[in-house]
């Protein structure tokens, strides 16, 4: 069963290759996973204090991307959720000033890039 753990990850990050070092929340540490490639729904629905059941319907509804992990012949659902899809996901969820305060840590540059790439996709 390890090793079917273990080929599973090596599969993942061929599909999600990770970069040399990771975006990480600048201010939401106590919610990252630092150097991991993928989570168990269990390990997200734990730090973010909801339901199992609960993130397994966004994955269902699209809001929380995730890879079916289900063999053949298999009736329990088995999915993996990379960490780049993670961390849209709580930035999407983000309320209030929260975003605000989410954009002031982002460099000027990223910024200005930001804006115009909002403006294109508006045209």
């Amino acid at each position: 069963m390890r090793q079917l753990h273990h080929a599973a990850r090596r599969r993942a990050n061929l599909i999600f290759p990770m970069p040399a070092e990771q975006l990480q929340f600048a201010f939401f540490a106590s919610l990252d996973f630092p150097g991991r490639s993928t989570l168990m729904v269990h390990e997200i629905a734990a730090r973010l204090g909801v339901t199992v059941r609960h993130l397994i319907n966004e994955v269902e509804s699209g809001e929380l991307l995730a890879l079916d992990c289900k063999g053949r012949g298999v009736s329990r659902k088995c999915v993996r959720v990379p960490i780049e899809s993670y961390r849209d996901y709580v930035l999407r969820k983000l309320t209030g000033p929260m975003r605000s305060q989410l954009l002031a840590t982002l460099p000027r540059a990223v910024r200005a890039q930001l804006i115009e790439e909002l403006r294109e996709s508006l045209r």
